[in-house]
């Protein structure tokens, strides 16, 4: 099933905020990695990209049509409260609000529960709620920066990504975007949300993220 009516009507977007709930490097990659693809995108199709604001500032013209949360699965009371602060901040109910959801390996449970709780606070403000992408990475996948993105590592979470692009670019739920550009429109669930989980079994997952995270801290 689709998500609301409102959010699955194409929008061009000139204005995304980039919120990650709490500050985590691997939040941040999530963010990072989004800004960078969409950068890409819009280089290759000759287009506009939208124009990154800071929701915290009293310019007039920084009031943003569209946001991208990053957030945990281990979202408390506390982070919550931050979330719906940043909601209350949006102008209209034409925003469009996207998240990237880091859940444990193998398990997207808690996710699908923050997930239910930030668009319940989307649609309590009117808000349109367009879904997102769950990464079902535990820590550390920030220790991939440098990894290729469509390398046996990061390709699962790179596509995922991309249709979060694709969904950010068309201005509409991550589900429609799928079915306006002939993609796998199955592979979102209920909440308009699509999963990606590592390419390797979890011990060997583990077994790389160590590696390559203290390879990172041997750098800095």
């Amino acid at each position: 099933m689709e998500t609301t009516a409102r959010g699955n009507e194409p929008k061009t977007l000139q204005n995304i905020a980039y919120i990650s709930i709490p500050d985590s490097a691997d939040l941040e990659f999530l963010l990072w990695d989004f800004q960078d693809a969409i950068a890409a995108y819009a280089r290759l199709s000759g287009t506009a990209l939208p124009r990154p604001v800071d929701l915290g500032t009293d310019d007039a013209s920084s009031v943003a049509d569209g946001i991208v949360f990053a957030v945990e699965d281990a979202l408390d009371g506390e982070a919550m409260a931050v979330v719906e602060q940043t909601l209350d901040c949006l102008g209209g109910a034409e925003t469009r609000v996207y998240v990237a959801v880091q859940a444990a390996y193998g398990s997207a449970e808690q996710a699908h529960v923050v997930v239910g709780r930030l668009r319940e606070a989307c649609e309590h403000r009117g808000l349109s709620w367009c879904g997102g992408i769950t990464v079902c990475t535990g820590a550390g996948i920030a220790a991939l920066r440098r990894s290729p993105r469509m390398g046996l590592l990061r390709r699962p979470f790179s596509e995922a990504m991309d249709k979060l692009v694709g969904a950010v670019r068309m201005g509409c739920s991550i589900e429609h975007a799928q079915r306006l550009g002939g993609g796998n429109a199955g592979s979102v669930d209920a909440d308009g949300m699509v999963r990606a989980r590592p390419a390797v079994p979890a011990p060997i997952w583990r077994a790389i993220i160590k590696r390559l995270g203290a390879h990172v801290q041997s750098r800095i």
